[in-house]
């Protein structure tokens, strides 16, 4: 059960991800917005890869999750699995091996390539055999892929596993086109990215990612022309003045908590919205233990029953 516990820490934190499609007011910021039609996302996350066979850190996926498209994916606000490349839940053989998936007609690439049940076992491949962070997820589970027809894969799996659909809700298990990447070891494209999504990616900075909407996308379209993502390199001050001063539509990953408590009062007070789920991260203290007194086993027992948690969550988080 693993890589399902793994898979559940971003559960949460991706159905935030949804709100990059609602449209907003204008505002000012460092990107070029153009018109009123832009979402600017605040963040001081810093994606080490938007590969995705490669990233396996919120800063990544955040991206990814729109711009790629995977089989299946998660209602919104919820748990819940729908298709989404994937034209219904998969159909299981007796034995729990075998996973036979439609998948959707009419789809292309931001490239232009067409999308089929080649291009997906080609992109399942590739997360597989390129040996990036997050390859464990589906190479410790997964036997092979075919294409057993055009619209059609099938997964056998090495054992049963009755939470497989949810490994293939994982962003990085996104349908990428075969054109443009290759299958090897390493062979990673980090500041690139071709997928399905509802979004393509225009350009990329040290500091930022501009995201427009694909024009050819074969569902519903995008709610708004393009995001910008203006990354604050770890300083949460400047994302928190960002936002109070309207040079952010949403601010995301990762304000101080006196700012968060000051944001939900005056989100009371109708300023703006706040929207709050379970997250992911772990703060905790670390203590020296190559130094007095910190040194002794009993020193740091005694700190531990001295910390009382449940009263630091209550008046800091």
């Amino acid at each position: 059960m693993k890589p399902l516990r793994r898979l559940y820490r971003y559960l949460s934190l991706f159905c935030l991800c949804l709100l990059l499609t609602v449209g907003c007011q204008s505002t000012n910021s460092n990107l070029p917005r153009g018109d009123s039609d832009r979402l600017m996302i605040g963040t001081t996350l810093k994606p080490r890869s938007i590969d995705p066979a490669d990233s396996y850190e919120l800063a990544g996926l955040f991206i990814i999750y729109n711009l790629g498209e995977t089989l299946y994916t998660y209602g919104e606000g919820t748990t819940n699995l729908k298709p989404l490349l994937a034209t219904e839940l998969p159909k299981i053989s007796p034995d729990g091996l075998t996973y036979t998936i439609p998948v959707r007609r009419g789809v292309i690439f931001h490239d232009g390539t067409v999308f089929n049940a080649e291009a997906m076992k080609f992109s399942l491949e590739r997360f597989i055999k390129n040996g990036g962070e997050p390859s464990f997820l589906l190479r410790d589970t997964i036997d092979k892929i075919t294409a057993s027809k055009e619209d059609e894969i099938t997964i056998k799996l090495t054992r049963p596993f009755a939470a497989f659909p949810a490994l293939l809700a994982y962003p990085g298990a996104c349908a990428v086109s075969p054109k443009f990447y290759q299958i090897g070891e390493g062979k990673f494209k980090p500041e690139e990215f071709i997928g399905t999504g509802h979004y393509r990616l225009k350009a990329v900075t040290s500091d930022s990612f501009s995201l427009e909407a694909f024009d050819q996308y074969w569902g519903e379209p995008a709610k708004n022309k393009g995001v910008n993502v203006q990354i604050y390199l770890s300083n949460p001050a400047n994302l928190f003045n960002g936002f109070q001063t309207g040079a952010v539509d949403i601010a995301y990953q990762s304000l101080l908590a006196p700012q968060v408590r000051k944001l939900r009062t005056e989100a009371a007070q109708g300023k703006w919205q706040t929207i709050e789920s379970s997250g992911a991260a772990i703060n905790f203290m670390s203590v020296n233990l190559k130094s007095e007194p910190t040194d002794n086993i009993l020193v740091r027992q005694a700190i531990a029953s001295l910390v009382d948690r449940d009263l630091l969550n209550d008046r800091i988080l």
